[in-house]
């Protein structure tokens, strides 16, 4: 499992880790009931998710995610570490960031995976 430790080493690089836009349907919770809503975007670092009720920063989430085409539900821990309620930042979408803190090796390599081929069909679109 990656560690607190581990996580806030990478956070220095938080930007640098590749992460591609998706509308994925996530469920997340803090100490009481699951909610669902969709993520925006995902990363090995974490997921940023949309929602009109941001937690405060530094606030301990609880996920399920389900990439598509997947069997398994991914299970991790995170931390609130960029929040956006009701919009507040303007052009920003409202939501907010959320790094993992505790994920297994296996589900950080599908997610990787996961990230690695739709960035490769983002590219093998481009016009650029």
């Amino acid at each position: 499992m990656v560690t607190d430790n581990e996580s806030k080493e990478s956070s220095a690089n938080k930007r640098s880790e590749i992460r591609v836009a998706a509308k994925i349907e996530i469920e997340y919770k803090d100490s009481m009931d699951f909610v669902k809503s969709y993520m925006l975007n995902i990363s090995e670092g974490g997921v940023f998710i949309h929602t009109d009720d941001a937690f405060p920063l530094d606030t301990m989430v609880f996920l399920h995610i389900k990439l598509p085409e997947a069997t398994d539900i991914i299970e991790a821990q995170g931390k609130v570490v960029w929040s956006n309620p009701k919009g507040g930042r303007g052009y920003f979408p409202k939501g907010m960031g959320i790094q993992f803190v505790e994920i297994r090796p296996e589900d950080l390599e599908n997610i990787n995976k996961f990230v690695n081929e739709h960035r490769a069909q983002i590219e093998s679109h481009s016009f650029i």
